[in-house]
Formats: C-alpha cells, structure tokens, sequence
C-alpha cells in the first residue's frame, strides 16, 4: 500500500517550494546505470542486492538502488563548486534483509563541493522542516561518525568489530561487554562504550557521558563539540527537536561527521536518513565535502488512520441529470480546500472515501 497520491503530491509541492526557495534545482536522472558504479562502492548502499540486465551492446546495467551516487559522480571534476540538489526519484531495492525488491520512493536533497558550517547548518534546518511537513509528532535523532571511530582509534583499531557494532546498532547494552572481551576490547573501552550508547537525559548530559569515557581520544573530543555547536545552531534558528543517539552508525568508508535520522509517530521506521558524507565525495573527485537526506514517503503508509487508507478525501454524490456546471462548481469549491474528490452518481465498488457528500 502506498501513500494516498494526492497527499503525496502535496508534500513534493511543498518541498519542492521550500528546497527551491533555498537556492537549489531539480536533479533528474535514469532509472539504471551502470552496475560497475554499485559494483565498486557496495559499502554505500543499504542493501547489496541488485537488479541488473545487460543492454544491447554487452554492457551490465542496473536498475538504481541509490541516488546519492548518481548525483555525486555526476559532479566529478566540479572541485570549485557548490552543487545544491534536490530530487524525486525511485530506487529499487529489498524493502528489508531478504525480503522482495521495492520500488521506493525518495524525495531529497544533497550538497557536494565544498560544504562549510552554514551549508551544514542549512541542511540538517530543512532536513528538520521536511519531517515537519510530514505531520504528526516527530523526531530528528543526531550523531557524529567520529564519536565511535575515535573509540576504536582508542584501542589501536580503525573500526569497532562488526559484533560490536551490531550491539551498538540495536542498543544491546547487555551483551555489548561480552561482545567488546572476546574481540580484543578492553573492559575499560567496554564499560565507557555502554556508557555512552546508554545514556540517558538531555543531549548535554550525553554528550558529556562522551567526554567522560573518551576524554582522551581528540576524535571523540572534537565529535562532541562540533555536535554542541550543530545543537546550539539549530536551537537558535527554531530548530530545537534534534535528540542525541550514538547508537545511529554509518559505513566510516564513506561517511564523516554528523549524521542523523528522522521518526515520526506516522510510521514504525526512520522515514528520513542523512548525514556528511566528505569520504564518497572526495573518492569521485567531485570536491572537499558533501551532506545530504532523502524522505521516505512510501513509509508513511504504515501509519493506520492515515490518508492512505483512502482513495480520495471527499466522495460527491449527484444525482443522474443533475446540471454538470452545478456539480463541477460543487468540486471547484472543495479542491480549493485542498481536498481530492472523486464525484459520481453511486459509490464506486471498492474504493474509500473520508467522508460522502451529496448534492
């Protein structure tokens, strides 16, 4: 089931208004590329499975499971530039681990050149504003890559063991000790790591837990205060709903910096995803530094009550021979309330309607 169409068509209006009013423009691009593009950066992607299919000159295509990508080799060799990008494109992967490919739905944007701390501060400001227009109680959830590197630099390794990480991702305090003993991690890490996944309070309380445990470790030092600064910023401009989280993680190869994700009561799942991404950026040579988000719309569905539910807001009811002047006048003037209406003469079979009106 997806998002009522028209409610999605409304939320890409606004979005795209707003990313507009901020200086960016429309990024279009094909459904497939070239599967080598994916093939070399599979670290990248959310989920390595593919659909690929040969063209006619021998050529190995794939029907797009990502957009960032795209959009970042397609600024390669742009180093002296600011590209300021927005989409609406699908991609086509596994809804989830094993399950079907889907077509998603994303609406986004990205900025790849050289992203200074306004561009930064602008980014994660709309990425705020698109949860809002969304509806319903929402969530922005930040972290910073260098928090859990510098813990691993901290003992003498350039990531924490995927068994680590899978506790860090699904907040497994109980296990994570165990976890940190059997790859080599000290019980000092161990306990500072849980420390900090764990903790609890305000965003100064966590962050402090930060510098607590890793207070030697200059990555973690300067993870925390760029995160107090991003916070004190967004605060300023209104935009105070962000909620420290170390246990967000992204692939290090490739992201840097901050990173968040967006929650609404609207859906059981993030419905928007980013963060800085300078690593991809800079293998393409498409500049210093880039950070972006994508929306989810398909993942509004989920929520029970919603407009998806539905085939149109209003069902109009006329009766056969009624004046058609009357009727249209009748629909003209709830379509200017924003409204879908679906006028006809009996309810048609199948089909939901928020309410019925009859004239």
């Amino acid at each position: 089931m997806k998002l009522n169409l028209s409610e999605e068509e409304r939320l890409y209006m606004y979005l795209k208004g707003l990313f507009e009013s901020f200086g960016y423009t429309r990024f279009m691009m094909r459904r497939f590329e070239e599967y080598s593009l994916y093939a070399e950066n599979l670290n990248f992607l959310q989920s390595k499975d593919i659909i690929t299919f040969g063209d006619r000159s021998g050529r190995l295509l794939a029907l797009k499971p990502d957009v960032t990508l795209s959009i970042v080799r397609n600024c390669k060799g742009m180093k002296d530039r600011l590209r300021k990008l927005y989409y609406r494109e699908s991609v086509y992967r596994p809804y989830s681990p094993g399950g079907q490919f889907r077509e998603i739905g994303q609406i986004g944007l990205e900025l790849v050149g050289d992203v200074d701390a306004y561009c930064q501060l602008e980014a994660l400001a709309l990425a705020a504003e698109s949860l809002k227009a969304v509806g319903g109680k929402g969530v922005m959830e930040i972290s910073h890559m260098g928090a859990l590197g510098g813990i691993a630099q901290s003992c003498g390794m350039d990531a924490l063991p995927e068994a680590v990480m899978d506790c860090v991702r699904s907040r497994n305090l109980h296990d994570m000790k165990s976890a940190c003993l059997s790859s080599g991690i000290s019980e000092e890490v161990a306990e500072g790591l849980r420390s900090v996944i764990g903790a609890g309070g305000s965003n100064t309380q966590k962050i402090d837990a930060l510098r607590k445990s890793f207070g030697g470790s200059p990555q973690c030092m300067a993870a925390a205060d760029e995160l107090e600064r991003v916070l004190s910023e967004l605060e300023k401009c209104g935009k105070g709903g962000f909620e420290v989280d170390f246990s967000l993680v992204n692939d290090p190869d490739y992201y840097n910096g901050v990173i968040f994700q967006g929650y609404t009561e609207r859906s059981p799942r993030a419905v928007l995803s980013g963060g800085r991404y300078d690593n991809l950026v800079n293998k393409f040579g498409a500049g210093k530094s880039g950070i972006g988000f994508a929306l989810y719309p398909d993942e509004l569905a989920y929520y029970s009550g919603s407009q998806s539910d539905y085939d149109a807001d209003v069902l109009l009811l006329y009766e056969e021979g009624q004046d058609g002047a009357a009727v249209y006048a009748e629909v003209e003037k709830l379509v200017k309330q924003g409204l879908s209406v679906r006028a006809a003469t009996e309810p048609p079979a199948g089909m939901k309607f928020c309410r019925t009106v009859k004239i």
